[in-house]
C-alpha cells in the first residue's frame, strides 16, 4: 500500500518550533500520508482522527502510542498504552481522584491558591508566566495531592517532559530522554514505595487497590507515572497558552472580563489553537480504511490532534482566537474516547480557578515572545515574560 509522501521532519527544530505549516501540508496530502523522516503513517484531518479515536477496537493502543517501536516495547500494560478490558480495570484506579466529582472537593483549595498567586504575582508587576504562574499550582498543590516524598520531586517537570520526549521518533531529544525515564522509574522504586507516600494521597489509594485485589501488586509503581503527565506538564503548557494568547489579543481579554462565563470556552479555544499533545500513535488492530484509504492491519499511525485541531475542512478561519467560536468545545486537545485525557477535569479546574483570580484584579497585562520548550510530543513553552499594566 502506497500512501503520500511528505519528507520534511515533524521533529526538527523547524517541525517544533512552526508545526503549522506542515499540519497544512499534511491534511492537505490526504486522510493518511507517510511521514518518511519518521518511518510512520500520519493521519491530519479532524474528522479522521476523531473517528479513529473513537473506533478504539479497530485503533488500538495495547501495542503502545509512541513512535519507536523500541520504547513500545517497554512502554505497555499502563493506562495509556492499553486496551479494553486492562484499560478499564486500570483507568477505575487512577482516574478516581481525577474525576468531575472528585473536582468539586478541590475546587474552593485550589481558589484560594489561584486568589493568592494572582496577588503576589500582580504586586510584582512582572513575572514568568510559565515559571511563576503555569507552573505553580501543578507543582506546589497538585504535587502534593499525588503524595510523592519530596525527595527527588525537584526532577519531577524535567521527567514529564522527558515521557513525552520518549513518544516520539528516534532522534536526539528520544535518546537523551532515555536515561531520564530511568531516573523517574529508580526514583519511584527507592522512595515511593507503599510506605513512603503520602498517606490518604492519590499515591496511597493505588497501592490500596492493590491490597485490595483490584489491580496486581506490581502495576502499582508504574501507574504512579500516569498522574506526571495528567497533573504537570500538559496543565502547565496549555495554562501557558491561554495566558500568552489572552495577552496578544486583549479584546478577548476585555471580552472575557467583561463575561467571566466565557472562561470554559477560552481554555477550550487554547487548547484547539495550542494543543499540547502534538499526537500519539495508534495501530490498526485489521484490515481498515481511514477517509476512504484502505489501511493495512499492523500499520501504525500518528494521530495528529494539533493538526485535527485546525482543520480549515472543520473550523471557520482555523488560526484565528476566539473565545466566541460557536463549535469550540468540539476539540480534541485533550483526546477523545476511551483514551480520553483522564486529568483534563483537573487541568481545567486549575485554569478556571487561575483565570477567575486574574479577571477580578488585572485589567490588562501584556507578554512578551515566548521560549519553545523543545519536545518531540509536548507543545510548551519553557519562559513567557509579562508585564501587568
Amino acid at each position: 500500500m502506497t500512501f503520500p509522501a511528505y519528507a520534511p521532519d515533524l521533529f526538527d527544530s523547524d517541525g517544533i518550533e512552526n508545526p503549522y505549516p506542515h499540519y497544512a501540508a499534511i491534511r492537505d496530502l490526504g486522510p493518511v500520508v507517510d511521514l518518511t523522516a519518521s518511518n510512520v503513517l500520519a493521519v491530519g484531518r479532524f474528522a479522521d482522527v476523531k473517528r479513529a479515536l473513537l473506533r478504539h477496537q479497530e485503533f488500538i493502543s495495547g501495542e503502545g502510542v509512541a513512535i519507536s517501536d523500541m520504547v513500545n516495547q517497554v512502554a505497555r500494560g499502563v493506562t495509556l498504552t492499553s486496551d479494553p478490558p486492562l484499560h478499564q480495570k486500570l483507568r477505575a484506579v487512577i482516574g478516581a481522584p481525577l474525576s468531575q466529582e472528585a473536582m468539586v472537593d478541590l475546587r474552593e483549595q485550589i481558589q484560594q491558591a489561584a486568589d493568592d498567586l494572582i496577588d503576589r504575582l500582580v504586586a510584582r508587576g512582572s513575572f514568568d508566566g510559565v515559571r511563576d504562574l503555569a507552573q505553580y499550582l501543578p507543582v506546589s498543590i497538585v504535587s502534593n495531592l499525588v503524595g510523592l516524598p519530596e525527595e527527588g520531586r525537584e526532577r519531577m517537570l524535567d521527567w514529564a517532559a522527558a515521557g513525552f520526549d520518549a513518544l516520539g521518533p528516534v532522534n536526539g531529544r528520544l535518546q537523551a530522554a532515555m536515561p531520564m525515564m530511568g531516573q523517574q522509574f529508580e526514583y519511584v522504586a527507592k522512595h515511593a514505595g507503599p510506605s513512603q507516600v503520602k498517606p490518604g494521597s492519590w499515591a496511597a489509594r493505588v497501592y490500596a487497590a492493590a491490597d485490595q485485589g483490584l489491580i496486581e501488586r506490581e502495576r502499582a509503581p508504574t501507574l504512579l507515572f500516569d498522574y506526571l503527565g495528567p497533573s504537570l506538564d500538559t496543565t502547565i503548557s496549555a495554562t501557558g497558552h491561554l495566558l500568552y494568547l489572552l495577552a496578544r489579543h486583549p479584546e478577548q481579554w476585555q471580552m472575557l472580563r467583561e463575561d467571566p462565563s466565557l472562561i470554559p470556552a477560552a481554555i477550550d479555544e487554547a487548547v484547539r489553537l495550542e494543543s499540547p499533545i502534538r499526537g500519539f500513535t495508534r495501530v490498526a488492530a485489521n484490515d481498515c480504511e481511514i477517509g476512504g484509504v484502505a489501511v493495512p492491519a499492523g500499520s501504525r499511525l500518528l494521530m495528529l490532534y494539533a493538526s485535527a485541531n485546525r482543520d480549515e475542512r472543520k473550523w471557520d478561519d482555523p488560526d484565528r482566537f476566539d473565545i466566541r467560536r460557536t463549535n469550540v468545545s468540539d476539540q480534541i486537545g485533550f483526546g477523545i474516547g476511551r483514551h480520553v485525557c483522564a486529568g483534563q477535569h483537573l487541568a481545567r479546574l486549575e485554569m478556571r480557578c487561575l483565570m477567575q483570580a486574574m479577571v477580578t484584579r488585572i485589567e490588562r497585562f501584556e507578554a512578551g515572545e515566548p521560549v519553545i520548550q523543545p519536545n518531540n510530543i509536548l507543545r510548551a513553552y519553557s519562559s513567557l515574560p509579562v508585564t501587568v499594566q
